[in-house]
Formats: C-alpha cells, sequence, structure tokens
C-alpha cells in the first residue's frame, strides 16, 4: 500500500520530523531502561506475593505475664494489614480475689483501629486518650475472666506501636504484658 496516497503525507521511509532513528527506532543507547522497567515490575509482583502468602501478618501471637495475684495472657496478631479484621484474647486467671479488675490497653489497640465489639462488654469504659480501661465486676479466686476485641485496622493506617494491656485491681498494677503491633499498608 502506498501511504503517501492514503493521505499520510510521507513514504514508509521516512520518519517524521525530531524522531532520530538510532535512538526511537533502533532504542541505541537505552539498554539499562527495559531493566529498571522488569525490575521495579519484579518487586512490585513480589511484594504483592508475599502480602498474598500472609507474610505480612494475621497470625495471632501469644505474650504472657505472670504476678501475686493473677496470670494474664493476651492472644492476638503483632502484625496486621490495613482494612482487614482480627481479633485479640486477653485471659485472666485470678490467683487470689480481684475486687475491682481492670484492663488497661495501651494505645496500640485504639490508634488507628476500630473496635468493632468487646465481649464480654466492660462493665465501665474509660478512654484516657492514649490508652483505654475496661473495668469488670469481681474475680474470685480460681476464676478465670476472658475477653475478645474484634477490630479492623482502617486501611489508611501503617505504623508500630506499643499493644500494652495491664491488669490492675483498682489503680493497683498486678501484671503487665507488653507487645508491639505493626500495621502494614
Amino acid at each position: 500500500m502506498d501511504f503517501s496516497r492514503a493521505g499520510y503525507g510521507e513514504a514508509v521511509g521516512e520518519l517524521p520530523q525530531g524522531i532520530d532513528r538510532d535512538r526511537h527506532v533502533e532504542l541505541r543507547g537505552r539498554t539499562r531502561e527495559p531493566w529498571v522497567r522488569r525490575i521495579v515490575l519484579a518487586v512490585i509482583v513480589a511484594f504483592l506475593g508475599l502480602g498474598l502468602a500472609s507474610v505480612f501478618g494475621q497470625r495471632a501471637t501469644t505474650s504472657s505475664a505472670s504476678g501475686p495475684a493473677a496470670f494474664l495472657t493476651v492472644e492476638a496478631p503483632a502484625e496486621v494489614r490495613g482494612g482487614l479484621l482480627a481479633q485479640g484474647l486477653i485471659r485472666v486467671e485470678a490467683r487470689r480475689r480481684i475486687a475491682k479488675p481492670r484492663l488497661v490497653l495501651s494505645r496500640g489497640w485504639i490508634e488507628g483501629i476500630t473496635i468493632n465489639t468487646i465481649i464480654p462488654e466492660a462493665a465501665d469504659q474509660e478512654d484516657g486518650g492514649d490508652h483505654l480501661t475496661l473495668a469488670y465486676g469481681e474475680l474470685p479466686a480460681g476464676d478465670t475472666l476472658t475477653v475478645r476485641i474484634q477490630f479492623q485496622v482502617n486501611p489508611t493506617t501503617v505504623h508500630t506501636e506499643p499493644q500494652d494491656v495491664e491488669l490492675r485491681d483498682g489503680d493497683v498494677p498486678l501484671a503487665r504484658v507488653s507487645r508491639r503491633l505493626t500495621v502494614f499498608p
């Protein structure tokens, strides 16, 4: 087909003005650019593959602390991804009577996180800005209090925060579990 008759104005062998055959057609001097694109694409695919393989969180880890009055266990993910649902389990085993059990949750439980439910519901809750205090009724010696917290990580949250839990009898500390929560994008 003759392109000059078809209205294109130039024969097939001619290039438009400003187009250099070596640079734009033969791609001379541009040998690194395809490899840079391939490497960037490979890194993105690897990151997505690791995410699909659950390398970035959601597995629950267990931490515990013991004091003369109680044994405290926290089971929750230490790494989560934004937008996903997760659950924390806090178990208090009373060795002696705890008159006013209080669970003080550090800001890793509330910063960038929406708490959907807390079961059983606390008799009283106090938001201290950087912590949340859950108050429960008397816990006799030998009894166990199990608190389940279902939460969702806000999609825009990316951080690492302390996710400590402290058990108190009123204002007296009994046991403390120190943890860290990492939120991936």
